[in-house]
């Protein structure tokens, strides 16, 4: 039986609207060859697995088919190193795998669909630039984007605000540096860098931002925690719980952000080798791996989409040295933060595996 059948695809063809869900996406002539990777990868992932896949990826609903994917991505990439489903629990649902060595965990796969969107996003941003770069000011500013645009954002009400503030400051009316623009939906500041624009130059010198890693820590970080607090609370929770954050778009998070997180800050860092090592002693204020009530939490699986490869997913794992399950670099495969063999527990550094970016099919 196929995951998607000749009639349903046609159908979605000639659905009218809904040309934002991803399945009519996927439905499209040219997502053959994603559907046939999909396709194929549930199949090998077998039942009942593969029924709950089917039911979600047969949505409308943008965030019901990427749960579907994200579980399907996250499933793969463990199933490739030895780990098989054993069990679906619970509605959420958690996914118990097992390698043929005894190990076994539970995984939960949270599935992240962000409201921007990739290049689109880009683009608007540089219709503000542009529109910037033709304000008609012998004064030069910068300006720093704190949050998204939206993606039918005009940039001409900012502009003519703009030579306002600047026509004030030209005639002295303006005491200070800075301006801001903001309503329900932008915020912008603006800071004049004290230089005259020369020539046929532009008075916009650079545009900062916007910075999404605050952000997606923001969300990513309390809907983590709630997932822990629920499996401490759940009647089976002898087994380690993984954890796999599936993202739609870039995650856009550094690796300090996390890591502060999941292991706290550092009280040592060297450069062994060329390769950086960090030491936790304890004192590196409160964090997710070393808190006693989280003593289940064995690793975490950072997973976005590579927007320029559909058949690929981008990988990194952050693992637990002071879990009862110590999972390996190997047991991923992808870049993974870890303890160093042969050091104290407390020293981790980034093992490379395979890379971030490994097929989906």
């Amino acid at each position: 039986m196929p995951l998607w059948s000749e009639r349903l695809i046609s159908e979605l063809q000639t659905l009218p609207g809904a040309d934002h869900s991803y399945l009519k996406q996927l439905c499209a002539p040219d997502g053959d060859e994603v559907r046939e990777s999909l396709a194929d990868r549930v199949s090998l992932l077998g039942e009942p697995f593969a029924l709950r896949a089917r039911d979600l990826l047969h949505s409308l609903d943008n965030r019901r088919f990427f749960q579907g994917f994200a579980e399907v991505g996250a499933v793969s990439l463990l199933h490739r190193r030895g780990f098989a489903i054993r069990a679906l629990r619970g509605a959420g649902p958690l996914i118990e795998m097992a390698h043929a060595d005894g190990r076994a965990f539970n995984l939960a796969v949270l599935a992240f669909v962000h409201q921007t969107r990739p290049g689109g996003d880009e683009l608007t941003r540089e219709r503000l630039v542009q529109a910037l770069s033709r304000v008609t000011s012998r004064h030069r500013f910068v300006v720093l984007i704190r949050r998204w645009l939206p993606h039918d954002f005009d940039p001409e009400p900012v502009r003519r605000s703009l030579e306002l503030w600047l026509a004030q400051v030209g005639s002295g009316a303006w005491e200070g540096r800075y301006a801001a623009y903001e309503d329900e939906h932008i915020a912008l500041e603006f800071c004049l860098t004290g230089e005259k624009v020369r020539g046929g130059g532009s008075p916009l010198a650079f545009a900062l931002g916007p910075f999404v890693a605050h952000r997606a820590m923001e969300v990513l970080e309390p809907r983590v925690v709630r997932e822990l607090d629920r499996y401490n609370a759940a009647a089976d929770r002898t087994l380690p719980l993984v954890v796999a954050a599936v993202s739609d778009q870039p995650w856009g998070i550094n690796h300090g952000y996390l890591r502060d997180f999941l292991y706290g800050r550092p009280t040592l860092t060297s450069n062994e080798g060329g390769s950086p090592r960090f030491t936790f002693g304890g004192g590196g204020g409160p964090c997710a791996f070393r808190d006693p009530l989280y003593r289940n939490f064995a690793g975490m699986l950072m997973i976005d989409r590579n927007p320029t490869q559909p058949l690929m997913i981008r990988a990194r794992a952050h693992l637990n040295p002071w879990s009862p399950l110590r999972l390996r670099p190997t047991d991923v495969g992808v870049s993974a933060f870890a303890h160093a063999g042969g050091a104290a527990a407390d020293e981790l550094c980034w093992y490379v595996g395979d890379g971030e970016v490994v097929p989906l099919g």
